[in-house]
Formats: structure tokens, C-alpha cells, sequence
């Protein structure tokens, strides 16, 4: 994944300090805040996924008196 998408990786902006961030977080063996901002970041872009998405329109309900 990482691969296929490493030009987009490249250009994509990087927080100031995160990437300090997250060498502390490795050096510290912080596992589990690792996996908390990984698991983040995917939820953003699942979210930024669906909302892209057109939404369906629902049809018309027939009511008869």
C-alpha cells in the first residue's frame, strides 16, 4: 500500500513536530498511541471515502388516503 501510494505520501503536508512525535512514540515503545493514530488516520479517510460518494436519492413514497 505504502508503495503504491508513496508519490501521494511524499506530497501530502506533514503536521510540524509529528514526525518527532513519532519517533519519541517508537523510542518510548509506545505501541498502543501508535496504533491509536493509525487507526485515526484510517477512519479519516474512510470517512473522507464515503462522504465522496454521491449519496443515493430515495424514491418517492406513494401514499394513498
Amino acid at each position: 500500500m505504502v508503495e503504491a501510494n508513496r508519490e501521494a505520501l511524499r506530497q501530502m503536508p506533514f503536521p510540524p513536530g509529528m514526525a518527532e512525535y513519532v519517533e519519541e512514540l517508537v523510542r518510548t515503545g509506545q505501541t498502543e498511541q501508535i496504533i491509536a493514530i493509525i487507526k485515526m488516520g484510517f477512519l479519516i479517510g474512510v470517512q473522507q471515502g464515503a462522504r465522496s460518494e454521491p449519496i443515493p436519492a430515495a424514491p418517492p413514497v406513494r401514499i394513498q388516503a
